[in-house]
């Protein structure tokens, strides 16, 4: 039996178990279906197309599934969720949602982004936070952003904000806590480092620096002149928040630069090479998929580097490999990965919340 309908709810557990449902085209149905990767039912030449996460099952996705004949002892063993054995994603509102929150001077507008996708969350969730908007549209931005209450170790420990995992990938910490991080890492980059040297050229390039929080302290801590390289336009543009451009203006600080592009070894050096060359190092907080092309542009252009990293990605990147041959799977993994790139690079450790390992290079 094969459908097309709208992804209304979704439930990823795991590389092997998915739940969501189907709002079918032309009528009111709404079916339960269960994606389960050994089962008789799936087909395993669709492997690569398993979703492994909330992500790979958009909101208000248009997908064709290919779904098992009704069966009831299968059924009632799913909660009355059909099987899957194949299936298509026919239409992505995510990449919909991206197109609508590009801004013209480059760049992605994160409340643009949240707002369209918040839309479409609500369109099938808004009976979930009761009859306040408000509450609805907190709840759609929470679960569009990946945010959870609580989460769970290998050994069932309960996690909350109050008790969080340090070694938990997605352990991000709050806002106080990326703030602290920031300082933190700014403070060891000034002790680690020349200040003087890093005053040079046009200053540390800050990759994926969000906010600029770390070249905020950058700038305050060591008169640092910085650039940010993020691809995300944040609320006042490429403006700091007035309060922190404030702070800099009193204490006669550089006020960091931003160009709101991808960082990558290819488009981004072709357009702005010359930065890079003239950066007097390179740097990076939980800089996600740019993580390993800092690196590479650090060790190619022979400068300073220092990188926290954070999320492995192993679906983005599955050409990884040790030295052994095995593929990257783990933080840990990534860690081992990153450093054999070079026998100069050396690691520590930075006490603050999550992942907090420091992979550096002084030349």
């Amino acid at each position: 039996m094969r459908v097309r309908g709208n992804i209304t709810r979704r439930r990823c557990i795991g590389k092997h178990l998915a739940f969501a449902d189907i709002k079918v085209d032309g009528g009111d149905e709404v079916l339960k279906i269960v994606f389960q990767r050994d089962s008789d039912a799936w087909n395993s030449e669709y492997d690569d197309t398993f979703p492994t996460k909330n992500s790979k099952l958009p909101y208000d996705a248009v997908v064709s599934v290919d779904l098992c004949d009704k069966d009831e002892t299968t059924e009632e063993r799913n909660n009355g969720a059909l099987q899957v054995k194949s299936w298509l994603l026919l239409s992505n509102p995510r990449e919909e949602a991206l197109r609508l929150a590009k801004h013209k001077e480059g760049g992605i507008s994160c409340s643009d982004y949240l707002k369209v996708r918040g839309t479409a969350y609500l369109k099938y969730n808004s009976h979930q936070s009761g009859d306040n908007p408000e509450n609805s549209k907190k709840k759609a931005n929470s679960d569009l952003e990946g945010k959870q209450e609580s989460k769970q170790t290998d050994n069932g420990e309960k996690l909350t904000q109050d008790n969080p995992n340090p070694n938990d990938a997605f352990s991000h910490g709050d806002n106080r806590s990326k703030s602290m991080r920031a300082k933190l890492f700014a403070a060891w980059l000034l002790k680690t480092y020349d200040v003087e040297e890093l005053k040079k050229g046009t200053g540390v390039l800050d990759v994926a620096g969000g906010k600029g929080k770390l070249s905020i302290e950058l700038s305050l801590q060591g008169m640092i002149p910085c650039t940010i390289v993020d691809p995300l336009v944040r609320k006042h543009g490429k403006k700091l928040d007035p309060r922190v451009a404030k702070r800099i203006r009193m204490a006669s600080a550089p006020h960091p630069e931003l160009i709101s592009r991808e960082f990558n070894t290819t488009s981004f050096v072709q357009d702005y090479e010359r930065l890079v060359q003239d950066a007097s190092m390179l740097v990076g907080i939980h800089p996600d998929e740019p993580t390993e092309d800092i690196l590479d542009l650090a060790l190619k252009f022979e400068k300073p580097v220092a990188i926290v990293p954070c999320c492995v990605f192993p679906g983005l990147f599955p050409l990884r490999t040790l030295n052994s041959g095995k593929g990257v799977q783990t933080y840990e993994q990534f860690l081992e990965y990153l450093l054999a790139k070079d026998g100069r690079l050396r690691i520590e450790k930075l006490p603050f919340e999550g992942r907090n390992q420091i992979i550096y290079l002084a030349t």
